[in-house]
């Protein structure tokens, strides 16, 4: 079972925003996604909150 710890990377070290609960030398592995900054847009039309919803679930991918 995964869990997702939100961490900032400074001086090559991912470190964590808060506590986390591991033991010393166990083994982990590690998803990044970054997050992104942006200015949020002005909509012409309001969207439909499923709409907003179905966004927000979608998965995005780069390769």
């Amino acid at each position: 079972m995964g869990k997702a710890i939100e961490c900032i990377y400074e001086n090559n070290v991912l470190k964590p925003v808060g506590t986390i609960k591991l033991r010393d030398g166990e083994r982990i592995k590690v998803t990044i996604e970054k997050k992104l900054s942006f200015e949020p847009i002005r909509l012409k039309n309001k969207l439909p909150s499923e709409r907003i919803g179905a966004l927000r679930d979608e998965s995005w991918t780069s390769s």
